[in-house]
């Protein structure tokens, strides 16, 4: 272990305190009073530690799974997974959410079992504290009872603090109430209990008390008398209940008992005891009794320009300069957010393709056009401080919303930094300029009062969310995730050309981590999408469900492509799969086809493992059809093929 390159995660609770960042590998330390000072290296390199302090509550935390509180009361479901809680007059709803699935979808739909409030209508939450993955909440009715509580991503239980004489919990429909598990509460029955298990559609859940008190189950609805705390919990089964009675007098914060995504369990850097299991819309996740657990993943670092061909061929060598010529003649397109944003990806392309073939008067020719033009983009862009985002004045597929906004900003962050690689002087012109966009999607520091800490990814999921306020029952989504790379791929060429370290260590930590979520839930790695569901992919992640589609088209070709695009240097991780046969059968089973519409974008991915059989077919897909340049196209075949010694 000593020697691996790899990310190392230790997580012994919920509101993240400390984060040491270490090149090599990563170290992610959530430190609370509860759990005492712990420390954990496995690598000699020297950390940055970041201040043990809160996430700045005057920053609006959009794109996270939680981020509908912002927008709107009642509230969409919130998938914190394995539960699903929504917020309601009524109260806090909970959901142990069950797993469906069709032929091109998956869904684990929030359907309230239980909800905890008061007679009286429990007014909009306000948010409290915010930890890496988790949001503390208190709700009040206008009589002064009220609510606080902490919902988290892998806690399938919260703990409820009580101010008022009377508590209710109601059951969506019939359910059963034990007390302490064993003997069946009778409606009308008024009783003292400290423990009971309430049972609703197959649902086991755990209701634990700080002391007994008076209750009386009447309909669907058990009146709790004087409850001060309240531990309330989804069980795995109905015979963990002893387990979890027994953590019942912790807080989220010290659990011993935790279920682990896939990803986690399947990068666990030590055997946990296992408790049991969760199916849930990420697959099983399992409970693992532990405070903390490390995870160990292998550093992908990026290369930060594409290599030279010993030989350039012929039509690759006529490609690059024809491209170059039509990208200056046309000039930039009408947008001022995400299709300039392309637009400027394809230049940063063609600047680099230029660099690694030697075309030094090209290269420079681009620079030239590029600087100027790009400099003037930057006033498309003002910082909202209603917003605590950097928004386009031209917004585009909702920016003004805070959606994808690192969909769009990576492409400029990713020019900004090569512009800046190949012409150092340039630097110094657009580090003020960009450094509103670089924040807006990679700001590490919890206690900024700008941007909130990496706007979109959930560390907990290992992931981005796209949507800025999630208002969707099936919660928040994310679809293009190889734009979601490339912001961080972006963040890190920037960190490069401006010798920043700790951004540079951010950078590589959303890197890594996404890349290896993506080939979990985007692509399907182990065993993931199977049964009904007939496809090898899912291009739309939710908080609760799954989709074979895009936001866009219904074209198998698309729904792939949005998956690869755009190729950059930083693109390599599409080669990794184990194997790329089960993605083309499945693209070609329903219609997709390699020389139809971005069919270049998919030989391209067919070149990491087949690069002659891709190379090939270099000539069989339309001009029309392509998404790319024909020079990067022709690169990316040639020099897979030629790192394939074929």
């Amino acid at each position: 272990m000593k020697n691996r390159n790899k990310q190392l995660i230790i997580i012994p609770g919920i509101l993240a305190a400390v984060t040491a960042f270490v090149l090599g590998c990563l170290v992610l330390l959530s430190i609370f009073p509860s759990s005492g000072h712990e420390t954990v290296y496995d690598h000699p390199t020297p950390t940055m530690t970041t201040p043990a302090v809160p996430h700045n509550l005057v920053t609006i935390a959009s794109n996270q799974w939680y981020s509908n509180i912002y927008a709107q009361f009642p509230t969409e479901p919130l998938y914190a997974l394995p539960v699903a809680f929504q917020l309601a007059p009524e109260g806090l709803g909970v959901s142990l959410p069950d797993v469906h699935k069709t032929a091109n979808s998956i869904f684990a739909p929030y359907i309230t079992d239980l909800r905890v409030g008061f007679a009286d209508s429990l007014q909009k939450p306000v948010i409290q504290n915010i930890g890496d993955w988790s949001i503390q909440l208190a709700m009040a009715t206008a009589e002064h009872e009220s609510l606080q509580f902490t919902l988290a991503h892998g806690a399938p239980f919260t703990v409820l603090h009580v101010t008022g004489s009377t508590l209710q919990l109601s059951c969506d429909v019939t359910c059963q109430v034990y007390l302490d598990n064993t003997q069946l509460l009778a409606p009308g029955v008024a009783t003292t209990a400290q423990a009971l298990s309430v049972v609703i559609r197959g649902h086991t859940y755990i209701l634990s008390l700080n002391t007994a008190i008076p209750v009386q189950l009447s309909g669907n609805t058990l009146t709790l008398h004087g409850a001060q705390r309240v531990y309330l919990a989804a069980l795995p089964s109905r015979a963990s209940y002893s387990q979890f009675k027994e953590d019942a007098s912790t807080e989220i914060m010290g659990t011993m008992a935790t279920p682990l995504y896939p990803h986690e369990r399947e990068n666990l850097a030590d055997r946990l005891p296992v408790l049991g299991s969760y199916t849930t819309i990420r697959g099983t996740m399992t409970l693992v009794q532990t405070h903390a657990f490390t995870t160990a993943l292998p550093l992908q670092r990026p290369a930060t320009d594409f290599s030279a061909l010993k030989t350039v061929p012929p039509d690759l060598a006529s490609a690059l300069p024809s491209d170059i010529q039509n990208f200056i003649a046309t000039g930039p397109p009408g947008s001022k957010d995400y299709f300039l944003g392309v637009w400027f990806g394809r230049g940063t392309d063609l600047l680099q393709l230029a660099h690694a073939l030697g075309l030094h008067d090209q290269e420079q020719r681009l620079l030239k056009f590029m600087e100027p033009v790009f400099m003037q983009s930057m006033g498309y862009f003002r910082y909202d401080a209603s917003k605590t985002s950097t928004i386009a004045t031209s917004p585009e597929f909702g920016n003004e919303n805070l959606n994808d906004h690192h969909f769009h900003y990576g492409y400029f962050i990713r020019t900004a930094a090569v512009l800046a690689q190949l012409d150092p002087s340039y630097l110094a012109q657009v580090q003020t300029p960009i450094k509103q966009m670089v924040a807006d999607v990679g700001t590490y520091n919890r206690g900024s009062s700008q941007f909130p800490y990496l706007r979109n990814f959930d560390v907990y999921e290992g992931h981005s969310w796209a949507d800025g306020y999630a208002k969707f029952a099936d919660g928040n989504d994310q679809e293009s995730t190889s734009e979601a790379i490339q912001a961080w791929y972006g963040l890190y060429l920037w960190s490069q050309v401006t010798h920043n370290s700790a951004m540079e260590t951010s950078a590589l930590y959303l890197y890594t981590t996404e890349i290896a979520s993506v080939k979990e839930y985007w692509f399907g790695l182990n065993g993931l999408y199977s049964g009904a569901y007939q496809h090898a992919i899912a291009s739309i992640v939710w908080g609760g469900k799954v989709d074979f589609a895009t936001w866009f088209s219904s074209d198998p070709n698309d729904i792939y492509g949005i998956q690869l695009l755009p190729f950059t240097p930083g693109s390599a991780y599409l080669g990794q799969l184990p194997d790329i046969a089960p993605y083309f059968a499945d693209l070609q089973a329903h219609g997709g086809e390699s020389n139809g519409n971005w069919g270049d974008l998919l030989l391209m991915w067919e070149s990491y493992y087949h690069p002659s059989q891709a190379l090939a077919q270099k000539d069989s897909v339309p001009a029309a059809s392509m998404n790319s340049l024909r020079s990067l196209f022709l690169y990316m075949l040639y020099d897979h093929q030629l790192q394939a010694g074929q």
